[in-house]
């Protein structure tokens, strides 16, 4: 039923489109090859790929933390088991060990906020990069378009609600995806 709808808003938008005439000018952008090929986006994923090398290696510094006091209840605890110990001193070790685990506990959950913490962060880092390429892109689409009187433009490579793609046929001249890259910025800004 969602596909339907969508069928019909996109013939809608068509119709609109043309209202004064009877087609109206459409062009299709293949927006992932507009992406990758953005000078932004490399440069932006190395950005990325650092964030996720720093979080590792900070996570690998608290892992190995956890494993140290892990060992360290590990003692306390076969200490807290020697019968040879009188009762005041099996009691101080017993309340060690806890205070022990309690602290295990705590920097596991702090780890875990960690991970939960970064990756929000990661996800919203990639998604303003990501708006910011898109944007620029938009906006050199948006000349295009208007120098060349398009009353539409799609892109071609988005996928429909039942999984297929939106735009099902096109032809080649309807494609200005050279022209937006022919004038994407040059090199890393």
């Amino acid at each position: 039923m969602k596909t339907v709808w969508t069928g019909m808003w996109l013939t809608v938008m068509v119709m609109a489109c043309g209202a004064g005439s009877a087609l109206a000018d459409v062009g299709i952008v293949d927006m992932e090859r507009l992406i990758k090929q953005h000078p932004r986006t490399q440069a932006d994923h190395s950005i990325l790929e650092q964030y996720v090398e720093d979080f590792e290696d900070e996570r690998a510094s608290k892992v190995s933390a956890l494993k140290k006091l892990t060992k360290e209840f590990e003692t306390l605890r076969q200490e807290a088991e020697d019968v040879g110990l009188s009762e005041k001193a099996l009691a101080e070790k017993r309340n060690l060990a806890k205070a022990k685990v309690d602290e295990i506990r705590e920097r596991e959950s702090g780890l875990r906020e960690l991970a939960s913490s970064r990756q929000k962060e990661l996800t919203s880092q990639e998604l303003r990069m990501r708006k910011r390429v898109v944007s620029e892109i938009s906006k050199i689409v948006d000349t295009i378009a208007k120098k060349k009187k398009l009353d539409l433009v799609l892109d071609g490579t988005g996928t429909g609600i039942g999984g297929y793609p939106s735009v099902i046929f096109y032809t080649e001249k309807l494609d200005i995806t050279d022209d937006v890259i022919r004038q994407l910025p040059q090199g890393e800004e």
